[in-house]
């Protein structure tokens, strides 16, 4: 008989000192496909835009189908999405970041119009990508690269305009709590009324090109498209790339420019691509009065964060929690003063619950991920001010101690859970 011996890793984790920074973003479309179907000289530009990015902390890309060793042979960012195949295979999008991600997902349009006409959008799997962003101080921001249907018949127009709904939804179900930032080629433009790119705004997003070149007065939807491009950053220029922001309760975005860099050229100054870069400058504050730790568990089951739900009901207090356990960790619900019970994952397993009140609250959390098919999370144990606790799963894999800051409590968990809890990742709030 074998004898497998498991090592446990246990380590006690703090959260980061809550910190302020910068970062800038790039998108760009670089006209990857077959050199003989391109627009551009992918051939011959793709190794020379490779140096150029890395001028930037995020990247995103299009198109990147048939020269991306090219568009890597310079490349020097730490983090980097997988290659997801040349043209009728790939998406055509990557990422490449200075931040560590997680939670990497490629989500294909449920709509598209046109297979060797109108954009040939149907040809290759289009739709976008979803990354989770650890900056320094413990920040995290989503970010989200997209390339919609393109083509002006009135069949692409359908396709793009229940594109753009689609990415809404997505981002509203998968995000919530977190900050956001939107950047690709969009092939929208806030004059058309069809592309629903309002929408956006009316979701609570700015456009960075809006906010620098027209000081925040959004194209009316109907109105002339905006064409005038001698000066590629004019208010008068909108350009189908875009780049969109919103903050949330515990990260603050602040535009500080934007622009289309200049050097995106070759020695003749002739454009490296068909489309242009656009770039984005940001500075970012963690609100003081919130921390997020890191996760455990694994890229599997709904994202959750209680943070939009506890924002929203203006933080009523948390009266109790409760666990669900057996073999792993089936659930873990909080109730607040408000009645509000917020729940992750399913009904397995016993249940134990633990009173909580302004003296005693939740300063500890050991939990452990293991893999059951996929990752998930097989043992909580959760620690009050007063030393009560409530354990349960098995303790095994990788475990954390996560310790509240002084002068905070846990009030909430973000992260991912079906059937059983797969991700958690703690809230805490200035007591």
């Amino acid at each position: 008989m074998k004898i497998f011996l498991k090592v446990i890793a246990a380590m006690s984790i703090s959260l980061p000192v809550l910190a302020s920074g910068n970062f800038n973003v790039l998108t760009y479309n670089v006209a990857g496909l077959p050199d003989l179907f391109s627009s551009g000289s992918p051939a011959t530009n793709t190794a020379k835009i490779s140096p150029l990015l890395n001028d930037y902390d995020i990247v995103v890309v299009q198109e990147d189908f048939s020269y991306h060793s090219d568009l890597l042979s310079q490349n020097n960012h730490p983090y980097k999405s997988s290659h997801s195949g040349d043209i009728a295979i790939g998406d055509g999008m990557n990422l490449f970041s200075r931040f560590a991600y997680t939670d990497f997902a490629r989500i294909k349009w449920n709509d598209c119009y046109g297979v060797f006409d109108s954009g040939t959008d149907c040809l290759t799997p289009k739709g976008f990508h979803l990354s989770r962003h650890f900056l320094n101080g413990g920040a995290i921001v989503d970010v989200y690269n997209l390339h919609t249907d393109a083509g002006s018949d009135t069949n692409s127009l359908a396709a793009r305009a229940k594109n753009t709904l689609q990415l809404l939804a997505f981002i509203e179900a998968n995000s919530k709590g977190h900050a956001v930032i939107v950047a690709g080629d969009t092939n929208s433009r806030y004059t058309r009324a069809t592309d629903k790119f309002h929408d956006f705004i009316a979701a609570g997003f700015k456009d960075v090109w809006v906010e620098k070149s027209r000081l925040g007065n959004y194209p009316q939807a109907g109105t002339e498209a905006l064409m005038d491009c001698a000066n590629k950053n004019s208010g008068n220029c909108e350009r189908v790339d875009k780049i969109l922001y919103r903050s949330s309760p515990a990260v603050n975005l602040v535009l500080n420019d934007a622009y289309v860099p200049a050097h995106f050229v070759d020695q003749n100054n002739a454009a490296l691509s068909d489309h242009d870069p656009l770039a984005a400058y940001f500075s970012y504050a963690v609100n003081s009065n919130y921390a997020l730790t890191a996760a455990l568990g694994g890229p599997h089951g709904n994202f959750y964060n209680d943070l939009a739900e506890l924002h929203a009901a203006n933080y009523p207090a948390l009266t109790s929690v409760a666990l669900r356990s057996g073999a792993r960790v089936d659930n873990i619900s909080f109730t607040y003063s408000n009645g509000v019970t917020l729940s992750h994952g399913g009904s397995g397993g016993t249940q134990q619950s633990l009173s909580l009140s302004t003296s005693n609250y939740i300063t500890q959390v050991i939990a452990c991920q293991d893999k059951k098919d996929t990752t998930r999370i097989f043992y909580l144990d959760i620690k009050t001010s007063q030393n009560n606790r409530i354990y349960g799963g098995t303790y095994r894999g990788t475990c954390q101690t996560l310790a509240a800051p002084a002068g905070m409590a846990f009030i909430g968990a973000y992260g991912r859970a079906a059937n059983e809890l797969d991700k958690l990742g703690l809230i805490a709030k200035k007591r």
